[in-house]
C-alpha cells in the first residue's frame, strides 16, 4: 500500500493476531447485538491477558488490535472495542490506547460509518486533553495523527480518517489544530469536501474571515475544494457576520447559480435572511423571502422565525402576525420559539389580551407554554400595573411545575416597586433566596430603587448591604439610584459622600450619575457645583443628554440668570441652527423637547421677559414641539402677569384649538384675564 505520511520512527505498534481471535470473533457473530462479554466462558484465556496488561500493555494494545483491524463487520469490531476500552488506563499516551482507538477509526471509516468514527476520535482527543502529560493541545494532535498514520501496513487504512480528524478537530473548537492536519495532508491526500467546509466554517465561528477566505481561495485554486451548497452557505454566513451583503448576493447569485449552476437551497436563503435581519434591513430580508418562494424553494419553520423576530424586534408586530398567518397557510406549524418572539413583541405593544389568546393557542398546536413565554406575558402585565394577574400567571407557572427564575423574579420585583408596593418585592426577594434562585445586580437594583422613590434611603443602603454580603458588587447603576435618592432628598453631602466612593472603587461614572448629581446641585441652588460637574462630564467623554441640559437651564432660571439659561439653550440644542451649523457641532448637542422650552419659558416670564418667552413658545411651535397643559399655563401666567390681557385670549383660542384639557389653573387665568378685562 502508498505511503501517506512517514511512520513515526519509535513506533511501537506492531499487529499480531492472538491465539483467541478467532473464538471470539465466532461468539461474537453468534451473540445478541449487545453481548454480555464477562459471562461467557470463551473468554477465559482473554480474562487472564487482562490480568497481565500492566505488564505487557503494548502486546495487548496489538492483540485488541488486530482484533479489530480482523472484524467482520464494523458493527463488530465497535463491540470488541467497546469491550476492550474498559481494561485499559484512560488517556495515559505512553500505554499505546491511542493506536487502538486508530484501528477502530479507520474500521468504521472504511466501512462509510463517519459519525461513529468523528465521535470516537472527538473521545480520544478529549480524554487526552485531560491527562496531566498533555499540557498543549499539539502534543495531542501528534499524537492522534501519529496513531492514525501508522496504521498504513494494514489493509484497513483509510486516508479519509485524516479529513474525519479535522472536522473533529473543529467540532471541539480546536481549529488551529485542525489547520495542522489540513497543511500536512493537502498535498498527499486532499480532504473531503466535507472536511474542507467544516474547517473554513470553523474559522468563521471564531471570526478569523481573513484566514477564512485566504484559505477558501488557496483551496480552490489549488483544486482541492470543489465548493458545495454546504461550503456556499457557510461563506454567505461569513459574508453576513462581517455585514458584506453584497459579497454575499454575489455569492449566491453570480458565482453559485451562474458560474456553478448550484441551486441555493433552504439553509443558503436563510442564512442571508437572518444576516439581514440582525442589520434591521427588513425590506431587503423580504424581498429576499418572496425571491426564495418565486424559486420554488419552501421556507421553513427556522425561516419564519428569523423574519417574524426581525419584523417583532422593529416594532412592527402586524406584519409579524401576518407572516405566522402565511405560515400556517402554508402547512407549518408553530414552536415554542415562534410563541416566545410573537407573545414577547405583543406584551411590549400592549397587546395584553392578543398575547393570552395567543399563550392560549399554544396547546392547540401540542406546544408546551416554557418560561420565556410566560416571563413576557408576567413583564406585560407587570408594565401595566396589573400585578393581579402577574402573581396569577407566577402562581400558574408553579402549578405546571415550571420553576421562575431570576428574570421572573426581578420582573415581579420591578413591578412591585413601580407600584410603591416596596415591601412586597422584599418579600419575593426573600422567598426567591429561600428557593435557591441567585438574585443579580438587577433584582438588587430595582428593589434598591423602589426604596429611594419611597425616601426610604435607610432601607435602600440595607438592600445594598445585603447586596454585598451575596457577592453581588454594587454597579454604576446602583450608585446612580443611590446618588438620585440623596439628591431628591436634598442630602447633597451623603450624594458627595457615595460619589466619591464609588470613584475610589474605579467605577466609571455614567451620564445618568452625572445628570443625577447635576439636577441634585440645581435644585438645591448650587449651580456653580452643577456646572463644573458639567465639565467634568464633558472631560469624561460624555454628551450631556437633554434631561442634564433642561436641569442646567432650570438651574440658572431659579437662580435668575436667565441670560445664562438661554446662551446655555442656545449652545445645547439644535434650536436656531442651521444644517451646516449642526454639523459643526459634531453630535454634542440635543434635541430640546416640551420640558426644556417650558423651563426656559418659565424663567423668562418670572423675570417679565414677556417678548422672549413668547419667542421660544413659537419657536418651539414651528420646531413640531406640542406644547401640553403646564406650558400653557406658564405662558398664560406670563402673559397676565404684565397685563397683556390681548395674548392671553389669543393663548386662549390656542388651548381649545389644539384640543388641550385646560386644567384647573388654566382654568383661574382665563377668569383673571376676563375679570380685569371688565373693570
Amino acid at each position: 500500500m502508498l505511503k501517506l505520511f512517514p511512520a513515526t520512527k519509535n513506533a511501537v505498534f506492531k499487529i499480531r493476531s492472538r491465539p483467541h481471535d478467532g473464538v471470539f470473533l465466532a461468539s461474537l457473530i453468534l451473540s445478541s447485538p449487545s453481548p454480555q462479554y464477562s459471562s461467557s466462558s470463551s473468554y477465559y484465556d482473554y480474562q487472564n491477558d487482562v490480568v497481565s496488561r500492566d505488564a505487557c500493555q503494548n502486546d495487548l494494545v496489538s492483540r485488541d488490535a488486530a482484533t479489530i483491524l480482523n472484524s467482520n463487520n464494523p458493527n463488530q469490531a465497535l463491540q470488541f472495542f467497546n469491550y476492550a476500552l474498559k481494561h485499559y488506563p484512560r488517556a495515559s499516551p505512553t500505554n499505546n490506547l491511542p493506536f487502538l482507538y486508530s484501528a477502530i477509526v479507520h474500521v468504521l471509516t472504511c466501512g462509510r460509518m463517519y459519525k461513529p468514527a468523528r465521535c470516537l476520535i472527538k473521545d480520544l482527543i478529549q480524554t487526552l486533553l485531560l491527562h496531566p502529560s498533555c499540557k498543549f493541545e499539539n502534543h495531542v494532535v501528534s499524537l492522534v495523527f501519529d496513531a492514525l498514520n501508522d496504521l498504513q501496513s494494514s489493509e484497513k487504512f483509510s486516508p479519509e480518517v485524516f479529513g474525519g480528524l479535522i472536522i473533529a478537530f473543529c467540532e471541539i473548537g480546536l481549529v488551529d489544530e485542525a489547520l495542522w492536519v489540513y497543511q500536512k495532508i493537502v498535498k498527499v491526500t486532499p480532504p473531503s469536501v466535507q472536511a474542507c467546509t467544516a474547517l473554513l466554517n470553523g474559522l468563521v465561528k471564531k471570526g478569523r474571515f481573513v484566514s477564512m477566505w485566504e484559505l477558501y481561495k488557496g483551496m480552490v485554486s489549488g483544486k482541492v475544494l470543489v465548493p458545495s451548497v454546504v461550503t456556499y452557505a457557510v461563506l454567505v454566513g461569513a459574508c453576513c457576520r462581517q455585514g458584506d451583503f453584497s459579497k454575499a448576493r454575489s455569492l449566491i447569485f453570480d458565482e453559485m447559480v451562474k458560474e456553478k449552476g448550484i441551486r441555493p437551497n433552504v439553509v443558503i436563503y436563510t442564512t442571508l435572511i437572518r444576516g439581514f435581519c440582525s442589520e434591521s434591513k427588513l425590506s431587503d430580508a423580504e424581498a429576499l423571502f418572496q425571491q426564495m418562494r418565486e424559486s420554488e424553494v419552501l421556507p421553513d419553520l427556522y425561516t419564519y422565525n428569523i423574519l417574524i423576530d426581525g419584523y417583532c424586534k422593529m416594532e412592527n408586530v402586524k406584519q409579524a402576525l401576518h407572516l405566522y398567518q402565511g405560515m400556517l397557510g402554508g402547512g407549518l406549524y408553530p414552536n415554542v420559539v415562534t410563541f416566545g418572539i410573537l407573545i414577547d413583541a405583543l406584551c411590549k405593544a400592549r397587546e395584553l389580551l392578543a398575547a393570552r389568546s395567543l399563550f392560549v393557542h399554544m396547546a392547540k398546536y401540542g406546544v408546551c407554554p416554557d418560561l420565556i413565554a410566560y416571563n413576557s406575558l408576567i413583564d406585560g402585565h407587570s408594565n401595566s400595573g396589573n400585578l393581579s394577574e402577574a402573581m396569577h400567571l407566577f402562581l400558574e407557572m408553579e402549578k405546571f411545575k415550571i420553576s421562575p427564575n431570576v428574570v421572573t423574579y426581578s420582573i415581579l420585583m420591578k413591578g412591585f416597586c413601580g407600584v410603591g408596593r416596596t415591601e412586597e418585592a422584599d418579600v419575593l426577594l426573600k422567598r426567591m433566596n429561600s428557593e435557591g434562585v441567585i438574585a443579580n445586580d438587577v433584582t438588587y437594583n430595582s428593589l434598591i430603587k423602589g426604596y429611594c422613590k419611597e425616601g426610604n434611603m435607610e432601607k435602600a443602603l440595607e438592600v445594598c448591604s445585603r447586596m454585598t454580603e451575596k457577592g453581588v458588587e454594587p454597579d454604576v447603576l446602583t450608585f446612580s439610584t443611590l446618588i438620585d435618592g440623596y439628591c431628591k432628598e436634598g442630602k447633597m453631602q451623603s450624594a458627595t459622600s457615595l460619589y466619591c466612593k464609588m470613584l475610589i472603587k474605579s467605577i466609571v461614572p455614567n451620564e445618568v450619575l452625572f445628570t443625577a448629581l447635576i439636577d441634585g446641585h440645581c435644585k438645591n441652588g448650587n449651580v456653580k457645583e452643577a456646572l463644573r460637574l458639567h465639565k467634568e462630564m464633558l472631560e469624561a467623554g460624555f454628551n450631556p443628554n437633554v434631561f442634564t441640559v433642561t436641569c442646567l437651564i432650570d438651574g440658572f432660571c431659579k437662580d435668575g440668570r436667565t441670560s445664562d439659561a438661554t446662551k446655555f439653550f442656545l449652545e445645547n440644542t439644535r434650536s436656531g441652527l442651521n444644517e451646516k451649523q449642526i454639523n459643526k457641532m459634531n453630535g454634542s448637542f440635543c434635541t430640546p423637547n416640551c420640558v426644556m422650552y417650558t423651563c426656559l419659558i418659565q424663567g423668562l416670564c418670572r423675570v417679565g421677559q414677556i417678548f422672549e418667552a413668547t419667542k421660544f413658545f413659537l419657536d418651539m411651535r414651528c420646531g413640531g414641539i406640542q406644547p401640553d397643559a403646564w406650558t400653557y399655563t406658564v405662558i398664560l401666567e406670563g402673559h397676565l402677569t404684565v397685563k397683556h390681557l390681548i395674548g392671553v385670549m389669543m393663548l386662549h383660542a390656542d388651548v381649545i384649538k389644539m384640543g388641550i384639557m385646560p386644567n384647573e389653573k388654566i382654568c383661574l387665568l382665563i377668569t383673571r384675564c376676563y375679570q380685569e378685562m371688565d373693570t
